[in-house]
């Protein structure tokens, strides 16, 4: 895969609903960007790559750009919008053809015109023929032929991907490097415990929008980035919270986001508040994530505020803290960081690919038998009168979720203690942290009458 610094930049702005999320789906060819008729939902950046005509570009959806909004998360919204113009190679400039141009749309073409970069007005919500007339009064902002869409409906796509094919340059996306691996890193976690502030910090730029108030990511926005000549792919989510918290529809689709964010990535990063401890909150999440199959580190944010607040308790007894309010947390390697100073944020990256490659490994039969055969299941203690099953052999069944058959003689006297002692026999001796282990029972052939 070519890396991330090497491919052109393809911004969506525009001023708030005039469908630049539906846009970014359209060009995007699958639903990633929630859309919702409300204004303002899309808040913070959201990236992908995308091919077209062989070139490989990045495409980002913005939020909606307001100059006279001055609250303090609308100004978080223009500033990254103008981060996004400045760090582009090419700007598609949404209008909504329905309601003609506003003084909005003159604000965001001034902006638009000082960056000097290539520009592609797209008027969008050309949904019949006058439509497509009227949509011409977008020539007046002075970036050439308007292109009317219809996002709704898909019409207009293909002469818009013609016109942005033209515009990216020939070499785009055809570096020679193309062998490299991407791990894609969810950062999960419940409302307010840092996830922005930590992937600001990693990539050491404000790249998404901070705030104290709960709930300011909406969407799942994925970050592509190379460092130490790795490429990553990381994805900070909305806070995931119990059903019975969901207030709003945009509340139930950044949550199902969060979710589909961690059964497509290749790790999980659970943040934790410091001060919070590990909720019931955290526990359900962590159960996702497990039964997901995914990998997964615990990351206790904000440990330097705890300490300032006058906790005395050492990182060693913290552990035991969690490990006493879910004995899930044992299996999974936990860093204390802080998003604020940087503290151990780099060490999220090492550990990820530590986590990652236990994901890969395979484990040679005979190897696993040795395991067994030292440490057998048969000596776990079962009630009086149960018959006791004849543990036969194990093999590795899968990799990504991480799986195990043991084969046995008589599957229906295999007991919860017996999955537990595999269990803990398998992480005692072998690279398994952080990966949740599946372990299946099956009736030995031989045994079979």
């Amino acid at each position: 895969m070519t890396s991330y610094i090497d491919i052109p930049v393809v911004s969506i702005v525009g001023r708030p609903n005039v469908g630049k999320s539906s846009l970014f789906n359209r060009l995007l060819g699958e639903r990633k960007a929630v859309v919702v008729e409300q204004s303002g939902t899309t808040r913070d950046r959201v990236e992908a790559v995308v091919s077209l005509s062989g070139k490989r570009f990045k495409l980002v959806d913005t939020g909606g750009y307001l100059s006279s909004d001055t609250d303090g998360i609308s100004a978080e919204v223009r500033e990254q919008a103008k981060d996004s113009m400045e760090g582009s190679d090419i700007l598609l400039f949404t209008v909504d053809a329905s309601e003609g141009i506003s003084p909005a749309d003159e604000d965001v073409s001034s902006v638009l015109r000082r960056t000097g970069k290539p520009v592609i007005v797209v008027a969008n919500k050309t949904d019949n023929d006058r439509l497509r007339n009227d949509a011409m009064e977008f020539y007046s902002l002075g970036f050439g032929d308007p292109v009317p869409v219809s996002c709704l409906h898909g019409r207009g796509m293909n002469p818009l991907r013609e016109r942005l094919s033209e515009a990216l340059p020939e070499t785009a996306g055809k570096s020679p490097r193309t062998s490299r691996k991407t791990l894609k890193i969810a950062v999960v976690g419940r409302p307010n415990v840092g996830k922005s502030s930590f992937v600001n910090r990693l990539l050491d730029q404000r790249r998404v929008i901070v705030s104290d108030m709960p709930g300011t990511t909406r969407d799942s926005i994925d970050t592509y980035f190379s460092y130490e000549d790795k490429d990553y792919i990381l994805i900070d989510t909305a806070g995931i919270r119990h059903r019975r918290k969901i207030k709003t529809a945009v509340d139930t689709y950044s949550i199902m986001r969060s979710k589909e964010s961690i059964l497509r990535s290749d790790i999980a990063v659970l943040l934790i508040d410091a001060s919070d401890g590990f909720t019931r909150d955290d526990s359900g999440i962590l159960k996702f994530i497990s039964d997901s199959g995914k990998g997964c580190l615990i990351a206790v944010n904000k440990w330097d505020l705890a300490r300032e607040a006058g906790a005395e308790v050492t990182a060693d007894e913290y552990r035991k803290h969690l490990l006493y309010a879910s004995s899930q947390v044992g299996k999974f390697p936990i860093l204390f960081i802080s998003a604020q100073t940087g503290r151990n944020v780099l060490q999220v990256l090492s550990m990820a690919e530590v986590v990652d490659s236990n994901l890969e490994l395979k484990i040679s039969t005979s190897r696993l038998n040795r395991i067994f055969e030292r440490n057998d299941p048969e000596e776990v203690p079962i009630p009086k009168r149960k018959r006791r099953p004849n543990f036969l052999y194990i093999i590795q069944s899968g990799r990504k979720p991480m799986e195990f058959k043991y084969f046995v003689n008589r599957p229906s006297s295999v007991l919860p203690a017996h999955l537990s002692f595999i269990e803990n026999q398998l992480r005692e001796n072998l690279p398994l942290k952080g990966i949740p282990v599946r372990i299946s029972i099956h009736r030995s052939r031989k045994d079979k009458k």
